[in-house]
């Protein structure tokens, strides 16, 4: 068995810190999208209560989806995958709200979407690390619109929505890009 050195504590308690900081600051966002589903049920409002398997951006040269495609997906258990299809058949989700809160360079996300003439709500808990959104980002800010994407572990979408303010999931364009790696070299490129 090897044996750690006092150099190499540090590093297992900066990692155990971490690992318990991301499992509070889900479960804190668990417990928000619980209220917040909890809100519009008491209003009479059908809610679908989503904490993502997997979510996170993608930008047009992940080759995720159509050509040029990008947006943040959130991977949805198989069980709930029917029940958000039909929905997405039945009606559309023209309203939506984002809540957001960052923590060590990760974000822990509740985007809210809203169909008023059904009364029907879907709520998606996700995380993901600001390092991976910079492409998604710039593109959404670049076209002043954003999309959600639900879809199924083997990547079947089972629903979309188009948002037209980007700023809800990406409000500090700079943050992302000093954690972004290789972003120097990105904004070498952009001369805007």
């Amino acid at each position: 068995m090897a044996e750690l050195g006092d150099d190499e504590t540090p590093d297992v308690e900066r990692i155990a810190g971490e690992a318990d900081r991301r499992r509070e600051a889900w479960g804190a966002t668990l417990d928000d999208m619980t209220a917040m589903a909890d809100e519009f049920e008491a209003d009479g409002w059908e809610t679908v209560r989503i904490p993502a398997g997997d979510s996170g951006p993608f930008g047009p040269s992940s080759g995720k989806g159509d050509e040029g495609a990008f947006g943040l997906a959130y991977v949805i258990p198989g069980d709930k995958a029917e029940t958000v299809a039909d929905l997405f058949e039945a009606t559309s989700f023209p309203e939506y709200e984002v809540y957001r809160a960052e923590n060590d360079g990760r974000v822990y996300m509740v985007t809210a979407l809203f169909s008023p003439d059904a009364e029907t709500a879907i709520f998606l808990a996700g995380a993901w690390d600001l390092r991976e959104a910079l492409e998604c980002a710039t593109v959404a800010v670049e076209e002043g619109q954003m999309y959600t994407y639900l879809q199924k572990l083997d990547g079947t979408v089972v629903g979309v929505v188009e948002h037209d303010d980007p700023e809800k999931f990406f409000p500090n364009l700079d943050a992302i890009r000093r954690y972004a790696p290789n972003s120097d070299d990105e904004d070498e490129g952009d001369e805007n």
